[in-house]
């Protein structure tokens, strides 16, 4: 078993099914986890109608497993601080940002391909 841990980057979209300004309350909630060693986390992207939101968040844990169960807890917590309904959920582990985005560009270029 791994002992050492460190941050991975969370980045999760979301459906939120009762808006009403819920993305903001997740994002609030996950922001009480920051610190100073956190900045710029948590950084989030939402719909104009508040139904889907994407967030980013750093998370410790040993694998990349236990950064994607860590990461589910804290957005669980999160969903129900601020009583969001949540519908399709996508959550997804890298060690940087930009995995991230390599791994998007990846999706995009195949779904272009079909």
């Amino acid at each position: 078993m791994t002992r050492f841990h460190h941050a991975w980057i969370v980045e999760v979209e979301l459906e939120v099914k009762n808006p009403e300004d819920r993305a903001q309350r997740i994002f609030d909630a996950l922001a009480t986890y920051g610190c100073e060693d956190t900045e710029p986390y948590p950084v989030q992207a939402t719909r104009e109608d508040d139904r889907w939101l994407e967030v980013s968040f750093p998370v410790w844990a040993p694998t990349q497993w236990a950064a994607v169960a860590a990461g589910a807890s804290m957005l669980s917590e999160a969903c129900a601080v601020a009583g969001a309904e949540v519908g399709v959920v996508k959550v997804g582990a890298a060690e940087s940002s930009r995995e991230h985005e390599v791994y998007r560009e990846r999706v995009r270029d195949m779904e272009a391909a079909t």
